[in-house]
């Protein structure tokens, strides 16, 4: 089963290639203001459990990470850290970069 995990949202056009990206096109439609990079209620998402302290994201499955930005935007420098940790902590998944 695939999860989608976006631990912030927001992006910068830097090249003429930008102004067809999706994650640009789909935030005007939602009303999103796509040059604030800022984290998201899900930015943990990977490392949170249920009540009986299980997983939510189930071991085996596919993350594709970061669908709605950049996992590489200056911006999220400071947070990116602790994504490489919670990546490590979960060895048991399968994470895709979309980049």
């Amino acid at each position: 089963m695939a999860s989608i995990w976006n631990p912030w949202r927001g992006c910068h056009r830097h090249s003429e290639g930008c102004k067809y990206c999706y994650i640009h096109k789909g935030d005007a439609k939602r009303g999103a203001d796509t040059t604030s990079v800022v984290k998201t209620d899900k930015f943990d998402w990977p490392v949170r459990q249920n009540k009986k302290g299980e997983y939510k994201i189930k071991p085996g499955g596919l993350v594709y990470l970061c669908v709605n930005s950049d996992f590489l935007v200056e911006d999220a420098d400071g947070w990116r850290g602790e994504c490489w940790d919670m990546i490590g902590q979960r060895s048991d998944l399968r994470f895709l970069f979309l980049n």
